[in-house]
């Protein structure tokens, strides 16, 4: 559990947000490069505008962390490689991951970069804490969907730093689970192009068009003192794709709120709301049965400032809570916006127009002519603000003043024959000789000064002087033989650095994942559900279990014995992990099963039997003389073999390959993991799996594209299906050529009877193909 004050890490979409966030009190900053960020359509930085940033707040005593949190496909590795060297090079105070093939290749080969987890690896309770741990993970960003009872059990026992967010943006899915926005238009969250398909209209049940799944903004103003004493490490502002505006008033709010700064708390929450604001949620820190969701509103609002008094011909009348000034915006809750251009005092009787007008008014604005029709008490917003504007002002450091140098020894060897110039550091060495002869210094203090000097102007390298060494008598050099050897000299240095830092920056071999992949030259078929289905002519039935419904894994080990393997599901909030470590532990001679998420493979190795125990120790082959076999579901992503690798570390078997990938990526992946790659080849995919139950009537829903869609719980979780389902069996015969052997039919949601599955399952096993969306597979992943 951290015991220091907590850091205030901000957001840093460009460099410009970045200084705002550090000139109002940021402890840190998070930004990312153009490639590999989970916001790609932020502005992003340049590696030498990173450079700047990481040199400049540093420089300050802050922090910087690069995110990485994204997935990466197969043919993406060497880039991702590079990325990481580049990262390990700018000196990062650490890097934001979520995809395990870039944990793996951090570790393999920059073992000096800090880790921290993502968001987007749904982290929601201890036992995924401390996976993640055991994992060499230094911090972890919880899921915004907890409690603070949550936040304080995990913070107290994992053993790591934790992260959590008090402000901004919040998706309607639990970040991670979300693949909406892949599924319908090809932009994957999870490689940073949502598209924000959850923000869009639906009609329900009743036929009312509403934003079901519109979530407001969070903010934890009111709890700050709890989360204090949670122990978390950092208090994370969202909002990377905000302006540098923003990201100042936000900063400065929550700066001051740290520092027991609590005059005018409120004004200065409604200043933000006038740069952007959505109404304001605390989502589930001490309330589960919150309402998060606003069915209205999408996007900015605005500050309350009062309700519509009075249309009096073009003249709007209200009573302002706010000051105004020509040229505010005010808007309403139907989307309709104006600018203040002409105001006066309700009660002025001369109409005299006013450039300002004060706080606790009644006051009259002039509507345009095409204003539609405000009904009396209509609420009224104010959208911008040019005072909040002026208040929020920040100096950018002058470019390249704080750019990154490696610091670089200088060894001077002189004598009267030649001088030996060497420049090293971190066991990079160039060597230059001049040859003489060389005349004794007639001054030799100043010559050993001219060396110096001339040594400490690198201002257009890469480098700086570190330590300088001067040997032998001194001798005459002059200036300009002095200047052009400093050239050369650090000019040979760094590209050897360059090239050094390249070779060591290598993929490994392909021979690496052989082992991964095992021949199986029958076709197995694997079904899952969460509930028991008797079913013929399958090699596997995964079932999810559920400790209220234990007699659903009674019947299956009845009927499928060895055939059954029994599968987490992705969420297991803290209350409900008890239930789930009875359950596990009550099967000690279940020989296959399945996780979903870290927590799950850190319940299993924990409390499972003596073999399951030993996930994560070593290769998981057998304990006794029973077998262990345990396989990933999409969920824990396996989009290139380093993921493969990594998870085979901790004793998975097999990986569920992902329903949003692509047929490049998924036939190079079949190709080298074999037996080991099991391909999903139809379900009604989960396109969001939220805590938050949907604003809307019914359980059915549909765009205005004219596409369905459905709700259904599952437990305490609220998952969002499209009614056409994912399947890929038009394509089995291409798949099975490219050496796919294992496939899946997931039957979890979205079926309505056992005859269904049984007829689903028929006609899949015997070739047919199923009606249904092929996601990615042709189109291809963005």
């Amino acid at each position: 559990m951290n015991k220091q004050p907590p850091e205030l890490l901000a957001p840093a979409g460009t460099p410009e947000a970045a200084w705002a966030a550090l000139a109002y009190g940021a402890d840190a900053v998070y930004a990312g490069l153009p490639r590999f960020s989970a916001r790609a359509e932020a502005g992003n930085f340049s590696a030498e505008a990173l450079d700047e940033l990481i040199g400049y707040a540093h420089h300050l005593g802050r922090r910087v962390y690069i995110t990485f949190n994204t997935l990466v496909q197969q043919r993406e590795l060497d880039a991702a490689l590079e990325t990481l060297a580049l990262i390990r090079d700018l000196n990062a105070d650490g890097v934001i991951v979520q995809d395990m093939g870039v944990v793996r290749l951090a570790q393999k080969n920059f073992p000096e970069l800090r880790l921290h987890a993502s968001t987007q690896l749904a982290v929601h309770n201890l036992e995924g804490a401390k996976q993640l741990a055991s994992l060499g993970f230094k911090r972890v960003v919880l899921a915004r969907e907890l409690s603070l009872k949550e936040i304080v059990h995990i913070s107290l026992h994992c053993g790591i730093e934790t992260e959590t967010f008090i402000h901004g943006a919040l998706c309607y899915s639990y970040s991670g689970l979300c693949l909406f926005s892949s599924h319908l238009l090809g932009r994957s969250g999870n490689r940073g192009r949502c598209a924000y398909c959850c923000r869009q209209p639906f009609r329900d049940g009743d036929g009312k068009e509403t934003l079901p799944f519109s979530m407001k903004d969070f903010s934890a103003a009111e709890h700050l003192p709890e989360l204090l004493n949670a122990g978390v490490a950092s208090l994370k502002i969202e909002g990377r794709m905000k302006s540098p505006l923003y990201v100042a008033a936000v900063t400065d709010f929550y700066r001051k709120a740290l520092a027991g700064d609590s005059a005018d708390s409120a004004q200065r929450l409604a200043d933000i709301q006038t740069i952007f604001g959505r109404p304001s949620t605390e989502l589930y820190l001490k309330n589960s049965e919150t309402s998060p969701v606003d069915p209205v509103n999408d996007g900015h609002r605005g500050a309350l400032i009062g309700t519509v008094k009075a249309v009096a011909g073009p003249w709007l009348i209200l009573h302002s809570n706010r000051a105004l000034q020509k040229h505010d915006g005010l808007k309403f809750e139907n989307a309709f916006g104006f600018a203040a251009d002409e105001m006066r005092l309700a009660s002025d009787p001369e109409s005299k127009r006013r450039f300002e007008l004060p706080a606790d008014a009644e006051i009259a604005l002039k509507l345009p002519a095409d204003a539609p029709r405000l009904e009396k008490g209509a609420p009224v917003y104010c959208s911008y603000s040019q005072v909040v504007r002026q208040r929020y002002e920040f100096t950018a450091p002058r470019p390249g003043q704080f750019r990154q140098r490696k610091p670089v020894n200088i060894y001077v060897s002189q004598s009267s024959e030649n001088v030996k110039f060497v420049a090293s550091a971190d066991g990079v060495q160039s060597e230059l000789v001049l040859p003489g002869p060389f005349e004794a210094a007639k001054n030799p203090e100043k010559a050993a000064a001219t060396i110096r000097q001339c040594f400490e102007k690198l201002g257009d390298t890469d480098c700086k002087l570190g330590e300088l060494t001067l040997e032998g008598a001194p001798v005459f050099i002059p200036v300009s033989v002095l200047n052009d050897a400093r050239r050369r000299l650090i000019s040979d240095f760094s590209n050897l650095w360059e090239n050094n830092c390249r070779a060591g920056s290598v993929i490994p071999p392909v021979s690496e994942v052989t082992d991964l992949g095992y021949k199986q030259e029958p076709v197995a078929w694997a079904v899952k559900s969460r509930v028991f289905q008797p079913l013929e002519n399958i090699d596997e039935f995964v079932l999810e279990i559920d400790p209220a419904r234990t007699e659903e894994i009674e019947k299956a080990l009845s009927f499928y014995g060895d055939k059954l393997r029994l599968a987490l599901p992705v969420i297991i909030r803290e209350e409900d992990v008890a239930a789930f470590r009875k359950l596990i532990a009550a099967l000690p001679d279940q020989q296959k099963w399945e996780a979903a998420n870290v927590g799950g493979l850190n319940l299993l190795r924990r409390v499972g039997s003596p073999g399951l125990q030993k996930i994560g120790v070593g290769p998981l082959t057998s304990a006794g003389d029973i077998e262990y076999d345990i396989t990933t579901d999409w969920p824990l992503y396996t989009l290139n073999t380093q993921a493969a690798l990594q998870w085979r570390e901790q004793g998975v078997q097999q990986f569920v390959l992902s329903p949003e990938d692509d047929a490049k990526n998924l036939f190079a992946l079949i190709e080298q993991l074999g037996g080991a790659a099991v391909v999903p080849v139809y379900q009604h995919t989960p396109l969001m799996i939220s805590a938050t139950r949907p604003a809307a009537s019914g359980d059915e829903l549909t765009d205005r594209s004219r596409r369905n869609f459905r709700v259904e719980p599952n437990g305490r979780q609220f998952v969002f299906l499209n009614e056409t389902p994912f399947s890929l069996t038009g394509h089995l015969d291409e798949l099975k050529a490219k050496g796919a052997r294992r496939f899946r039919i997931d039957l979890s949601y979205g079926i309505s009877s056992s005859d269904e599955v049984a007829d689903i399952v028929r006609r899949i096993t015997s070739c047919s193909a199923v009606p249904g969306h092929a996601g990615n597979f042709a189109r291809g992943l963005q």
